[in-house]
């Protein structure tokens, strides 16, 4: 069957997501390690960074929007750590980048075309399964969120390696789009396809989302919360996730 390429291409994530994720996270950590050993011993206290690897599991999704069980995205950040006294609690304040990748069977109203929309419903923001507008057969439909980040934690790490930590990260929308690989729909061939459609409508520019982490010294589990839908409530359509997974952090 031939393939058509339009102005659109296609990042390809398959089932071997978390080793690709994880290798990310070993590069990054190796990289920072190397950094982190020509720092001076005063600033190697007072520096951190983290790297996050998780499953969005989505806990209020808008109507004819049916996600997949497995979601993997990725964080990244720096942070400086400011002790409290001579306690075993740090607070720190960081930057970073968020990706998020929610999979799905439908698309928003905005990567339709105009004549398979459903003037009937309004000019609001609304979902159509890809299977009512002729995209049936397919191996990949997601929507992809990247934030920058702004996390403000308190840490406590024991004498033994223990560590926990809490707080809040800011989040700025930086970038959103769709992603599709499938029969296409876009213009009603039999041709398979790949479309990315960007900057997607009705996306919440800032987030607050509480996180936490709890492990032994460079390996810790991951949860964090938004607050605020990464897909804005407009008419209800909101997407709002709860994200769990691992951590693997170097400070101190």
């Amino acid at each position: 069957m031939l393939k058509c390429y339009h102005i659109y291409v296609l990042l390809q994530f398959k089932s071997k997501e978390m080793k690709k994720y994880i290798c990310i996270a070993v590069i990054f950590l190796t990289m920072m390690g190397e950094i982190f050993g020509q720092l001076p011993s005063e600033i190697k206290k007072r520096y951190s960074n983290s790297f996050d690897v998780y499953t969005d599991i989505i806990l209020a999704k808008p109507e004819n929007f049916t996600p997949k069980a497995m979601n993997m995205g990725y964080s990244f950040s720096v942070s400086y750590l400011i002790p409290v006294a001579k306690s075993n609690f740090s607070f720190s304040v960081g930057g970073g980048l968020s990706f998020h990748n929610i999979y799905s069977n439908a698309v928003p109203k905005d990567a339709i075309p105009e004549d398979l929309q459903k003037e009937s419903w309004g000019d609001d923001f609304y979902f159509m399964t890809l299977d009512s507008i002729g995209g049936a057969s397919y191996t990949k439909n997601k929507m992809a969120f990247t934030n920058f980040d702004i996390p403000v934690e308190i840490l406590y790490y024991a004498d033994n390696g223990l560590r926990f930590t809490a707080g809040v990260k800011l989040c700025f929308n930086i970038g959103s789009n769709t992603k599709y690989s499938g029969i296409d729909y876009l213009y009603g061939t039999e041709e398979t396809c790949k479309y990315k459609k960007y900057d997607l409508k009705n996306i919440s520019s800032f987030g607050i989302t509480p996180i936490v982490r709890f492990g032994w010294k460079w390996f810790n589990l991951y949860a964090s919360y938004s607050l605020i839908p990464i897909y804005d409530a407009t008419g209800g359509n909101c997407i709002r996730p709860i994200s769990v997974g691992m951590s693997f952090m170097m400070s101190r």
